[in-house]
């Protein structure tokens, strides 16, 4: 280092006269240069050597990860030789190489690459197409960019919510990609899975989509759509024509549904299915008929009427004589005792309810067939029938009365991957708050404050990006759509009314 109290023009006289130093030949100089550029030729040199004659693995930096240790060793089974063997490398196709390579990861080849490899293997090997991001998406990635492989035997590391934030957390990227939504067919949008035969309840695509950019999931993640548009739009709801009262289920004077005295919860009612994703659908046979056994004859409580029909319920009235005979003969009666076991019967049916015609109109019409009957006890109170009590009739001039079907939603938060079994030490209520609805329209789906409890720093439970969501998905998929501001119910839409 120059002595600090000499001048510029001090230091400067060293070098008085010798303004020709560098063009001087220096051996060093010129040894340097030599080594650097035998250097440089000779890798070249070992790079070609080895692709035309070493195995393969001299290139590989380490093994396969446990999703892909069976695939065969080859190289050609996942990377592209094109730029090698595709003709001679041009100096507009290296820089339009390393252009995409810096944009779209290592990986990535316009003509297929890797990527290709990738979406025909999971293709053949899953039978299902896989697609990228959504249709909106301003920039897809190369698989690589994500899923890194040749570190090592172990499992594939998972994809972390640094690499979904890279765009989610970028203002200026989600504001091209709200500008690129608004200009595409909204169906393209419809590609959250779900089985064909569940029923899925769907919110119109915002304006601007999904791209309010957040830092993590537990202070600035928006709030789920399904709970932030039924507090704007009051229509937003359920809109299945079965009255149901889930705080009066919970009640201290609901019987008990079976000898040993287990009273009714929610667990009675909503079971996992075989993945343990999603829930069973509720049906009468299953869950309903326990308590509520369509019984209308106090005298006879085995005569049931069946359900799910309004016209079989009206030909099993108008033909009781026929029923009671089958009631005398599974009591052990004689011939000659049948006909007047039915007429009286028919006798005492007549005391109950008045008139033939007054036991149809009661068994579709009477909206609380328990109140008549408070003086029995709660589990004979829940066996009559009366079907306005669940559903919505209607009187028809001739036949049996119009009685509305239930459409129950299977699901209501498709952006979603959740897994009950997975949050089975989790009371029901603590997310649902069933016990505090009256109305069948309440949507008792959790809102994020109940996620955050546990899938927080706080709660120390996973709240990775891919917790929750997926950034691939198998092909569109058909959904019901929930009903805008000034349109049809989602009942009306299932039944395809207009």
């Amino acid at each position: 280092m120059a002595d600090p109290r000499r001048t510029q023009k001090q230091i400067a006289e060293r070098y008085k006269g010798n303004l020709g130093y560098y063009k001087k030949l220096h051996p060093w100089r010129r040894a340097r240069l030599l080594v650097s550029l035998l250097t440089i030729l000779g890798g070249l040199l070992a790079l070609c050597f080895f692709y035309k004659r070493a195995p393969e693995k001299f290139f590989n930096p380490g093994a396969l990860s446990s999703h892909h240790a069976a695939l065969p060793k080859s190289c050609d089974e996942c990377h592209d030789k094109t730029l090698i063997t595709g003709g001679r490398l041009t100096s507009e196709k290296f820089k339009e190489v390393v252009h995409d390579s810096f944009r779209r990861g290592v990986a990535f080849d316009r003509a297929g690459g890797i990527d290709k490899k990738c979406e025909d293997c999971h293709l053949q090997r899953s039978g299902r197409p896989y697609t990228f991001h959504e249709a909106s998406v301003v920039q897809n990635r190369s698989c690589s960019a994500c899923h890194q492989e040749h570190q090592g035997l172990a499992s594939m590391k998972a994809v972390a919510s640094s690499q979904c934030l890279s765009c989610h957390g970028n203002s200026a990227v989600m504001d091209a990609s709200a500008r690129k939504g608004m200009q595409i067919e909204p169906g393209l949008f419809r590609r959250h899975p779900h089985p064909p035969q569940q029923v899925a309840f769907e919110l119109p695509r915002p304006a601007q989509g999904f791209t309010r950019t957040f830092q993590n999931f537990w202070t600035d993640h928006p709030e789920f759509q399904i709970n932030s548009e039924k507090t704007q739009n009051p229509k937003v709801r359920d809109s299945d024509a079965l009255r149901f009262n889930h705080q009066r289920h919970f009640a201290a004077d609901i019987p008990a549904i079976d000898r040993q005295g287990t009273k009714l919860d929610c667990n009675y009612c909503h079971k996992a299915d075989t993945e343990g994703r999603f829930m069973r659908r509720i049906t009468f046979a299953a869950n309903c008929q326990v308590c509520h056994s369509l019984q209308f004859d106090l005298h006879n409580p085995e005569l049931t009427l069946p359900h799910g029909n309004s016209t079989a319920v009206l030909g099993f009235l108008r033909s009781l004589p026929t029923h009671y005979e089958e009631v005398a003969l599974s009591k052990g009666m004689a011939a000659g005792q049948i006909r007047p076991f039915v007429e009286q019967q028919r006798r005492q049916l007549r005391a109950q309810f008045g008139s033939d015609e007054e036991l149809i109109r009661a068994v579709f019409f009477t909206s609380d067939p328990y109140k008549p009957r408070q003086h029995a006890g709660a589990q004979t109170r829940a066996s009559f029938s009366g079907c306005k009590l669940c559903h919505e009739v209607a009187p028809a001039a001739v036949g049996a009365p119009a009685i509305t079907r239930p459409i129950l939603v299977d699901r209501w938060i498709l952006r979603s991957d959740f897994d009950h079994a997975r949050h089975a030490s989790v009371k029901c209520d603590d997310c649902h708050h069933a016990s505090q609805s009256r109305e069948t329209a309440d949507i008792l789906m959790p809102v994020k404050a109940d996620c955050v409890k546990c899938h927080s720093p706080t709660g120390k439970v996973a709240a990775e990006c891919i917790t929750c969501h997926r950034y691939h998905a198998p092909g569109q998929t058909l959904v019901v759509d929930a009903p805008p501001a000034s349109s049809i119910s989602v009942k009306q839409m299932l039944l395809g009314q207009k």
